[in-house]
């Protein structure tokens, strides 16, 4: 036979469930709390990145040093179909200076920007009129349009450190009136 139970254990466990129970709610709320700074912080760094993306391609298309400047470090590198072309910004203004002679309207539009840790990846389309020398090449006066795609590195201020961007020179080369002439073969 079992002994009386106590009048006094009944609340005793009430009490004891309801402590448990206040300090899982309590646990539980932190852990929500600190996800929800987590991911707050997350968005608020690719939202960062975002914008100097956006930035970098409207730099390009207004020609505006200035806010390149404001938005990459001093010793930038630029990396173009594989070669390295910038190793600072001020190469990467003659080579902004050099696609706004070729093409003074130069427009650069961001179609998708993708955010992957401390990287943007950007698939971008870039339309003007060659008006200007290409190098030694007279101008045409046509109209290009050029698809490309870019890898941004950033660093810890969110500034751009690196650029790889690859696009199809050919094809802006043909849309100008050019032709790919086949090889002379003997």
């Amino acid at each position: 036979m079992e002994p009386p139970k106590s009048s006094t254990m009944k609340p005793l466990s009430i009490t004891l469930f309801a402590i448990v129970l206040v300090v899982l709610i309590a646990c539980r709320n932190k852990e929500t709390t600190k996800n929800k700074n987590t991911s707050t912080t997350i968005n608020n760094a690719n939202n960062a990145l975002k914008k100097n993306t956006k930035d970098y391609m409207n730099a390009w298309s207004e020609y505006d040093t200035l806010l390149l400047e404001s938005i990459t470090i001093q010793k930038f590198v630029r990396n173009l179909n594989g070669d390295n072309i910038s190793f600072s910004q001020h190469q990467l203004f003659n080579s902004m200076h050099f696609w706004h002679r070729v093409m003074p309207d130069l427009k650069i539009v961001d179609k998708e920007i993708i955010v992957v840790e401390n990287r943007t990846y950007v698939n971008w389309v870039g339309t003007g009129t060659n008006t200007g020398m290409f190098g030694d090449i007279p101008p045409t006066g046509k109209v290009g349009q050029i698809h490309g795609f870019s890898i941004l590195t950033f660093n810890d201020d969110n500034k751009i450190v690196h650029e790889i961007a690859f696009f199809d020179k050919l094809n802006l080369m043909e849309a100008w009136g050019y032709s790919l002439a086949p090889p002379v073969m003997n």
